[in-house]
Order: C-alpha cells, then sequence, then structure tokens
C-alpha cells in the first residue's frame, strides 16, 4: 500500500495564495491540515523563494526564515534537530523548499522537508512562468516601501523548460536512479521517501507513479510510513 505522504503532492504555489487561503484542520487524527487555495487542498508545497530575513536564537534549537516569492512572504519554522535544515541559508540566499503547511495564531506557515540552495537565477524565472501558467499574474513586491505591476510573458523569459535543468530519461533508467537513490539513503530503517524524490531529480509525479509500479511489483517494501527498502 503507498503511504498518504506520497499522495499529498507539493504543489508549487504561490506565497501570496498559500498566506491568503482557508486553513482547514481536519477532524480525523490522521487526516492532515490543509489550506483551500481555489479547488486544491494544499498540506505541502513546493516553493521556490529569496531568504529576506533569518532569525536564530542563541541556543541554534530554533531557526526562522522569511520567504518571498515576489507575490508575498511567509516565515519557514524549524526546531531542534530540523533547525540543521536551515543553518546554512544565509539572508540573500535563493532556495527550493519542500514543507507542510502550519498555522498558528491564524498565520500560516511552513516547517521544511527539504531544502535546497539554488545559484542559478533560471530557477526563479522559470517557476514564475509556472505559476502564472497555473494560476495567473501575481504583483511583484519589490520592497517594502515600493511594489509594481508585472507581467510574466513568454516573450520576456528565456526558452528552459524543467527538461532543460533536469534532462529528461528513459523509465528504465528513471527506475534504477530511484533504486540506486533508495540504497543510498537507507541507513538501516529504511530511506526517507520524500528525500528520495528529491533527490533523485526525477519530476514529482513521475517520481510517484514509478514508486508506486515499484512497491506493487516488490522491488521495493516499505517499512513504516514514509519509509522504503529494497527487496533483497
Amino acid at each position: 500500500m503507498v503511504s498518504a505522504q506520497i499522495r499529498q503532492t507539493a504543489y508549487k504555489i504561490w506565497i501570496s495564495d498559500l498566506v491568503n487561503g482557508e486553513f482547514i484542520n481536519p477532524e480525523g487524527e490522521w487526516d492532515p491540515s490543509y489550506v483551500k487555495v481555489k479547488n486544491l487542498n494544499v498540506s505541502r508545497v513546493n516553493i521556490i523563494a529569496n531568504a529576506i530575513d533569518k532569525y536564530k536564537n542563541e541556543d541554534s534549537n530554533h531557526i526562522s526564515l522569511t520567504l518571498d516569492d515576489g507575490s508575498d512572504n511567509i516565515s519557514l519554522k524549524t526546531w531542534n534537530e530540523d533547525s540543521k535544515l536551515l543553518n546554512n541559508v544565509e539572508i540573500g540566499d535563493m532556495i527550493l523548499v519542500i514543507a507542510r503547511v502550519k498555522e498558528y495564531n491564524n498565520k500560516i506557515y511552513l516547517t521544511p522537508e527539504i531544502v535546497r540552495k539554488l545559484d542559478k537565477p533560471e530557477w526563479m524565472i522559470l517557476r514564475k512562468k509556472e505559476l502564472v501558467s497555473e494560476y495567473g499574474e501575481r504583483k511583484q513586491v519589490i520592497n517594502s516601501e515600493h511594489e509594481i505591476e508585472q507581467e510574466f510573458q513568454d516573450d520576456m523569459l528565456p526558452k528552459i523548460t524543467e527538461e532543460s535543468i533536469f534532462e529528461e530519461e528513459p523509465s528504465n533508467a528513471l527506475r534504477q536512479k530511484l533504486l540506486n537513490t533508495i540504497e543510498k539513503n537507507d541507513k538501516g530503517d529504511g530511506a526517507d521517501l520524500a528525500k528520495v524524490i528529491f533527490e533523485s531529480k526525477i519530476k514529482e509525479t513521475k517520481a510517484q507513479n514509478l514508486i508506486y509500479d515499484l512497491l506493487k511489483e516488490g522491488e521495493i517494501f516499505e517499512i513504516k510510513t514514509g519509509r522504503v527498502k529494497l527487496i533483497q
């Protein structure tokens, strides 16, 4: 059986849609909380944004980043062991973060699962193009004192695609890449699926389908929720 974590898509979404959406906390014990954005129930997100502020307490066991994608900003918060995910992120860095949506005192924030620094501006350009295509244009915030309306149109953007950054491979090669990534990340208690998908650099939907096939075919098994091992 495929875990709930696999089926919960990490949506690419504008921060403004996220922070202005309706937060829902289901009554079911195992049902994840989510933000209602149009027809989507968003419990996990895939965001590319700039770190514009950072807070770290004296013991470094709580770190909070403020992320800005040009539409709005949101807090990315960690505690205890998870704080190591943000240790090396500094103000001005562009990052890709896969995170879960949370709420406290009626304010939506994120807790990260995976954080990766990005060093190419093409990432942000590509992401904005994807978001404009999916959700429409947003007001781009330049700073706290000045705002402009920015239209992201095809003729303004370089001719890049996700495939030009992560070259597509045949399915057999992708399956083997997933198996290799699972083996590399298994330290005895299985490999974390979210980390496997991210490190494989395979499109999330494609990776999820391949993992489902591997589970069904008995190539891997789920040792516990969200963690898998190879069949030896």
